[in-house]
């Protein structure tokens, strides 16, 4: 029962995150799911098992991701979400 207990509390904790950052499009590197058409001044950095790695300067990109038919944009790191050095 433990390990479903924490399992669920770092679903939780990602999906806070990304709703945060979907909110204030305020994140460096997201992950969004393979196929989304990537704006101009987003650069695809990496990829992940159905999952795009990206990256923008310009701090309103996330709204973008979303505008351009990405059906989640998640807070990431350079490789992956779980990846544990950056």
């Amino acid at each position: 029962m433990r390990p479903a207990l924490i399992i669920s509390a770092m679903v939780a904790t990602w999906l806070i995150l990304a709703l945060g950052a979907m909110l204030t499009g305020s994140i460096a590197t997201a992950a969004v799911p393979q196929g989304t058409k990537v704006p101009d001044g987003v650069a695809i950095i990496g990829t992940a098992p159905g999952l795009l790695i990206v990256r923008s300067d310009d701090p309103g990109y996330v709204t973008k991701l979303y505008d351009a038919g990405a059906a989640f944009v998640l807070p990431a790191r350079r490789k992956t979400c779980l990846a544990l050095q950056g």
